[in-house]
């Protein structure tokens, strides 16, 4: 039993024992009408008793009375850090709980109709990262909205990644130009200060160790020729439902469409061929920084997905989004000379941190993650390599 329960506990029997006693006096008022003689008419006690037994009984309690307090004092003192420390952890374990409820998604226990954002939903039940559905407007003018899966980043590694204050901020401002939204008050969504601060209180409690996440992407190369191959297979299992579809289409619109179908079936064979080719022979440094660099530094490759042909291919690898392009030679102009190299790594170790200079010129945003708790030194080099060479 805690101390808070304990107090609750006494408060609650000091009020039954009042509302019993006050329910007595009434009611012994009302089976005793007649008045009493008033205090100061009665007769008081005499001097020998008032002197002896009356002062005697008054000191006893008197001691007591103060006995309970020499004791309680020096006991009070001696819980009031633990006290202090166990509201502490109270707080940050209901803070945790309110979090929890505020990530959930309708799959999860902790799920509220009334209070949940629905986190889950796009970055998975347990932060490992997954997909937000969105509408995308193709550049081609009269061209059709597509609706494409966004790859929404993993969580259980973003405090790996980024300092805690600027997780609040995207949380709070949201991130322009994707389906992340805006949280917090400040930048124009629903929940205060305090929520913002839940959430991030159950995101700690998710985050992997550095270990685990290396372990993630200890083999990239292979993770990616599978994935290639997995989504060459569901190309080739599309064109062939396709070409069903075109045998059995009856009328000329059916027909119409189902060739539409087809053609587009094929383009995506060729597609996922051509990225399966393109995996097979890519450098650890090309796959890395796909997996890592690519949704901010390419265009489009937030929702590259090679077995559906309407939605566009991604821009150049590199060639900028909503990062900076790195292409053409920018990154060694960045960061030249004989240590060139070795101050690259370091700052994608770090990431960019706000208003700290780096390379030439250069002036942290503080939006640029730090990777040197998820990747290896080896992988972190490899990605400078690559990103040097574009």
């Amino acid at each position: 039993m805690t101390v808070r329960t304990a107090i609750i506990i006494l408060n609650v029997a000091a009020a039954v024992v009042l509302a019993v006693t006050v329910a007595w006096r009434v009611l012994s008022l009302r089976r005793n009408p007649d008045e009493s003689e008033p205090q100061n008419l009665s007769p008081a006690y005499p001097d020998d008793v008032l002197e002896t037994s009356k002062l005697e009984r008054v000191l006893f309690w008197s001691l007591i009375c103060s006995g309970i307090l020499a004791l309680a004092l020096p006991l009070y003192w001696l819980r009031e850090p633990n006290r202090q420390a166990e509201a502490t952890d109270g707080f940050d374990e209901r803070s945790v709980e309110r979090g929890a409820e505020l990530y959930a998604d309708q799959t999860m226990e902790t799920y509220n109709a009334t209070v949940s954002l629905g986190c889950a939903s796009c970055h998975g039940a347990n932060g490992e990262g997954g997909t937000a559905p969105t509408i995308l407007q193709p550049p081609e003018e009269g061209a059709a909205p597509v609706r494409v899966s966004w790859q929404a980043p993993a969580l259980d590694t973003v405090l790996l990644r980024y300092p805690r204050e600027q997780v609040k901020q995207i949380l709070v401002y949201g991130r322009p130009g994707t389906p992340m939204p805006a949280w917090g008050v400040e930048g124009g969504g629903s929940k205060n200060d305090q929520a913002i601060e839940d959430v991030l209180n159950y995101l700690e409690t998710i985050q992997l160790s550095p270990a685990g996440a290396k372990q993630l992407q200890a083999n990239p190369v292979e993770a990616a020729v599978a994935e290639a191959e997995d989504q060459l297979e569901r190309a080739r299992a599309n064109l062939a439902q396709a070409e069903e579809g075109l045998a059995a289409a009856g009328t000329a619109e059916d027909r119409r469409l189902a060739e539409e179908a087809v053609e587009l079936a094929e383009q995506a064979v060729e597609s996922t061929e051509a990225r399966l080719a393109e995996v097979e022979g890519a450098t650890e440094g090309q796959i890395l920084f796909e997996d890592n660099c690519a949704r901010c530094h390419t265009q489009g490759w937030n929702y590259y997905d090679p077995t559906d042909a309407r939605i566009p291919l991604p821009a150049e690898q590199g060639s900028g989004g909503f990062g900076p392009n790195l292409t053409g030679g920018v990154t060694v102009q960045q960061f030249p000379g004989p240590t060139g190299v070795a101050d690259m790594v370091a700052f994608v170790t770090q990431g960019s941190l706000f208003q700290k200079p780096y390379g030439v010129r250069g002036i942290g945003s503080g939006r640029m993650p730090g990777f040197g708790q998820v990747l290896s030194e080896e992988q972190i080099q490899a990605i400078v390599e690559y990103e040097r060479d574009l």
